[in-house]
């Protein structure tokens, strides 16, 4: 995500911001993340009046640790997505103020970009599965303002940890990959702890 952001690498390759551009990044994400919560709980409403809570639970968990193999590699899979990164020519074309909302609104939609890992699918499906469709676009909201956070967070811990002459892409490209560490093993976990929640002789 930031590695496409070009206005954040300028001038002498630096990593720069502000808080006003983290401010509009947030206000554009958590539109978009309201937008397809609203989609997700519309869906949600017609999954939970067709299935149970354990059906929902069996299936939600199944397509877990299909998501799961899929990050992995296994079988041939490969993680759903499409090939397509945010656009970074909004900043030249529209201007700072209009770049920054339209860059949080398209990732904060959260399927109309690359995705790394899976684990966006599974909370989609979870939320469609156990949460309220009224309720649905105030958790995707959230997801929202947690990209914002982490946009910003990425940002400060770049500036302080990156080797100065470092190339901010090759240092951006090490952090993406430790977040798809760190994202596959929360899916595996989330999704075992969804399958023995299912299969425990209580639920």
């Amino acid at each position: 995500m930031i590695g496409v952001i070009g206005p954040l690498v300028q001038g002498k390759r630096e990593v720069r911001g502000s808080v006003g551009s983290v401010a509009l990044f947030a206000v554009g994400a958590i539109i978009g993340a309201l937008l397809t919560g609203s989609l997700i709980g519309l869906i949600g409403a017609g999954l939970q009046s067709l299935a149970g809570e354990h059906v929902l639970a069996v299936m939600v968990g199944a397509a877990g640790c299909a998501l799961l193999a899929a990050d992995l590699g296994l079988f041939g899979l490969r993680t759903p997505t499409i090939r397509r990164q945010t656009c970074s020519t909004w900043y030249r074309e529209h201007g700072a103020r209009k770049a920054w909302i339209s860059w949080g609104f398209d990732l904060g939609l959260g399927f109309s970009t690359i995705r790394l890992s899976s684990l966006y699918w599974l909370l989609a499906l979870f939320v469609a599965a156990f949460v309220s469709p009224v309720l649905a676009p105030v958790v995707l909201a959230f997801y929202g303002l947690g990209l914002s956070v982490a946009f910003a967070g990425a940002i400060v811990a770049y500036t302080w940890s990156t080797p100065s002459g470092e190339s901010p892409g090759l240092g951006l490209l090490r952090a993406a990959g430790r977040v798809r560490v760190a994202s596959i093993a929360f899916l595996a976990l989330v999704s075992l702890v969804i399958v023995a929640t299912a299969a425990a002789p209580w639920s």
